[in-house]
């Protein structure tokens, strides 16, 4: 109930009933706008125009039940970052999961599952490597436990794995492990109607503030609601043809 469904909607025009607890995940396609292409299509006239594409997959709530799913952590792990949608809203009609609108904590929280889950897979992987080292002796064991007991110690201290700084060979060593802790996260802050005014005043306190110091984060803000009743206006263009003028008249009505 944080608005997270909605602007998925809002940014791949994918709409699907869901319910309050769905476990379905859902994905979809944008485009990414960019005037260079346009541009650059006008010069070379290609036969085809390809636009760059985010695809935006929209996740069951996190919770300790969901990351012991397989397939729920499976879906998690494949992502290039994740999109965490804070709600900032009032709305007395939307109740919250918690009982209360505080963004840090949803914040926080969200964030220590991640740190556990990996911490799950960490002490399972040193285990093997010990049992492993015993047997053989092998320099690129040596050096991936060192690099995991690393990882652990900041787990242990609650820093997600995106803190760590990380030398080129350390991060092809862990990129097999599709760490969640270790992927960027951008928070998008889902502010009411009475501050759509102060989308940048709201990010800035959020980079300044709570998110001060933290390696690969960001944050940006938006009014969901606003955005949802815009989406909601489709445009239906009416050309009519005027001779000898190539005059085009648009009629825009919302539907």
């Amino acid at each position: 109930m944080v608005g997270k469904t909605s602007l998925f909607t809002i940014l791949t025009g994918v709409h699907q009933e869901t319910h309050i607890g769905s476990t379905a995940v859902r994905t979809g396609v944008a485009q990414v706008p960019d005037p260079r292409l346009a541009e650059l299509a006008r010069l070379f006239e290609p036969p085809k125009v390809t636009h760059a594409t985010v695809e935006y997959v929209d996740m069951p709530s996190v919770s300790k039940e969901s990351l012991r799913d397989p397939s729920y952590l499976a879906s998690l792990r494949v992502v290039d970052a994740f999109a965490h949608v804070l709600r900032l809203f009032e709305d007395a009609t939307v109740p919250h999961e918690k009982g209360s609108i505080d963004p840090v904590r949803d914040l926080e929280d969200v964030e220590m599952e991640l740190i556990l889950s990996d911490l799950v897979v960490v002490e399972k992987r040193l285990e093997r490597l010990e049992k492993d080292r015993k047997k053989i002796k092998s320099p690129d064991l040596d050096r991936e436990f060192e690099l995991l007991e690393k990882c652990k110690a900041a787990l242990d201290q609650n820093h997600p794995l995106r803190q760590l700084e990380l030398d080129a060979e350390a991060e092809k060593r862990l990129r097999g492990f599709q760490f969640l802790s270790q992927k960027p996260i951008l928070y998008v802050l889902n502010l009411g109607e009475s501050e759509a005014g102060k989308l940048h005043q709201r990010e800035r306190e959020y980079r300044e503030g709570v998110l001060a110091g933290r390696s690969h984060v960001s944050a940006a803000a938006v009014c969901g609601k606003i955005e949802a009743e815009l989406a909601d206006f489709r445009c239906v263009v009416k050309r009519d043809g005027v001779a000898g003028g190539g005059l085009a008249a648009f009629k825009i009505q919302p539907l």
